[in-house]
């Protein structure tokens, strides 16, 4: 968890996105090109003059600044981040629809004990957090969790 761009107690939305995208050194316009929104909409967001956003804002800003979509909700309804516990698993070793091994959820596990490859904690297409391994695809871009070269 990147802790810098965790947003702090009290802080409105209009101050954490002006000081996470100050702090990644975009301007206005390239953070509304990055979010596919418009400029002005940056502009009314961080003078405080729009306080809640929509879905597509909300995913735009969240992967233009490369933040967390629950950092920006957090803020929105004034409440602090909770910490999300993802699941570790291999791709190569993993069968798609069923339960982690659980050596591979151990802390320091960082490779799998089976094949030696790095454990994820993401989807490898989208990035998106994996909270779930009872589902084979990612419910954001809706790729496997198994990537196609292990598919056999």
């Amino acid at each position: 968890m990147d802790t810098l761009k965790l947003p702090r107690p009290q802080e409105s939305l209009a101050d954490y996105i002006k000081r996470i995208r100050t702090s990644v050194g975009m301007t206005q316009f390239e953070l509304a090109t990055a979010a596919e929104i418009h400029s002005r909409s940056i502009g009314k967001i961080e003078r405080g003059l729009t306080t809640r956003l929509n879905r597509k804002t909300l995913r735009g800003l969240a992967g233009g600044l490369g933040i967390p979509q629950e950092y920006l909700e957090a803020v929105e309804r004034g409440e602090s981040v909770k910490p999300v516990n993802s699941v570790k698993f291999c791709p190569h070793c993993w069968t798609p629809g069923t339960a982690a091994d659980p050596l591979w959820g151990q802390v320091r596990a960082k490779f799998c004990y089976l094949c030696g490859m790095q454990l994820q904690t993401n989807c490898a297409d989208c990035g998106e957090l994996v909270l779930s391994l009872k589902y084979k695809f990612c419910p954001m871009c809706g790729k496997s969790y198994k990537s196609d070269s292990h598919n056999r």
